[in-house]
């Protein structure tokens, strides 16, 4: 048996880790008080998956920048 964690998003059971499940495999489901935020992510975009930051200190040619 495998546990793994998920929410319920009003329709369906959406689990928050990979797992192999097969169809029509019997699963448990658990209800727990607990509430969770699932991350939501624009479509196209890598919010959440990466940040840019730039260093106070930072600089380029003119020469760098057009190559």
């Amino acid at each position: 048996m495998v546990a793994v964690h998920g929410y319920y998003n009003g329709a369906v059971c959406v689990p928050l880790e990979k797992e192999h499940f097969f169809m029509n495999q019997k699963v448990i489901i658990t209800a727990l008080d607990e509430k969770i935020e699932p991350k939501v992510r624009r479509l196209g975009t890598l919010e959440g998956k990466a940040s840019v930051v730039f260093e106070k200190d930072w600089s380029i040619s003119d020469e760098e920048l057009t190559g």
